[in-house]
């Protein structure tokens, strides 16, 4: 009997040590839909996941929130310096995917069900797949610090996109027709994708907002299209061009006064309004003064 309950003791006590030497990144707890934040930079990675996605959805425009659940410390740590890193941000879950992007005049996506079940898979595969970082992190469990060219490699977001080949990672392996990383400090476009049936004028994607990081690591997320820019006005008798920057998909129309001091928001909205195709538009105006102001109303 006295062997016996040495034997499970021994037994007991080896079990614990083993559990002991699980790395804590065993607690990562990755799920459908949750929001990936990824950096690289000398091949290294740093992952973190934000949670849902759908913290970021649905938010009037203009929603300004730090974005949290992620340690600057682990990138620098990691990397040195943040400076000169690549960032990017991407989801998938319920048919819809959501990547960033690092060319603000993009075009519309529009992929097919086939293609929006491969980009799934390889939005998932980032997420699941890390299970043995070579790096444990420093906080929590929702981040992981992998060396892309260690006996880890597979499990490092540049394997996963680029399909073992490590190139073109900077389009999803292909996966994206734009570029969905930015080099820190940078801003990204956040879109969200879903795969249609309609063509040709097939509908545009929907911007769901744009995320902003400094080399000092803060990272900020602006809900709805970003601001539009008057680039020019130019005027034939009474009748004022103004021609600005447009994001594709956004419906965009002029506001403007002969008389400042009152509430912009109080302005008259001229009935035309066009759509961005991610360049120049132009509305024309009929002035009612000799002088006026404008103001290009985004929505």
């Amino acid at each position: 009997m006295t062997y016996l309950r040495m034997k499970r003791l021994i037994f007991l006590t080896l079990a614990a040590l083993t559990l002991l030497g699980v790395p804590s990144a065993w607690a990562w707890t990755y799920t459908d839909g949750d929001l990936l934040l990824v950096f690289r930079k000398n091949s290294q990675d740093v992952e973190f996941d934000l949670g849902s996605v759908t913290n970021y959805l649905g938010r009037t425009n203009g929603y300004t929130i730090t974005v949290p659940n992620w340690d600057a410390t682990l990138v620098t740590s990691t990397f040195g310096s943040l400076t000169g890193a690549k960032v990017v941000l991407l989801a998938a879950g319920n048919g819809t995917n959501w990547l960033s992007s690092a060319e603000p005049n993009t075009t519309a996506y529009n992929i097919s069900a086939q293609d929006a079940d491969t980009l799934h898979g390889v939005i998932s595969a980032v997420g699941t797949r890390p299970l043995y970082p070579v790096a444990i992190p420093v906080a929590g469990a929702n981040s992981y610090s992998i060396d892309t060219g260690g006996q880890y490699a597979a499990a490092s977001y540049d394997s996963i996109v680029s399909g073992g080949h490590f190139s073109g990672i900077a389009k999803l392996g292909g996966n994206a027709p734009f570029t969905v990383e930015q080099s820190v400090p940078g801003l990204l476009d956040f879109w969200q994708i879903q795969s249609t049936g309609i063509y040709p004028n097939s509908p545009p994607d929907n911007l769901i907002g744009t995320f902003t990081i400094t080399s000092a690591g803060a990272l900020k997320f602006v809900a709805g299209p970003r601001a539009s820019t008057v680039t020019s006005v130019t005027r034939s008798g009474n009748i004022s061009t103004v021609t600005f920057t447009t994001t594709v998909g956004n419906t965009y129309s002029l506001a403007s006064t002969n008389k400042l001091g009152g509430a912009v928001s109080t302005w008259p909205v001229d009935t035309t309004t066009v759509t961005g195709n991610g360049g120049l538009n132009s509305i024309t105006h009929t002035n009612s003064g000799n002088a006026e102001f404008y103001k290009i109303k985004t929505q």
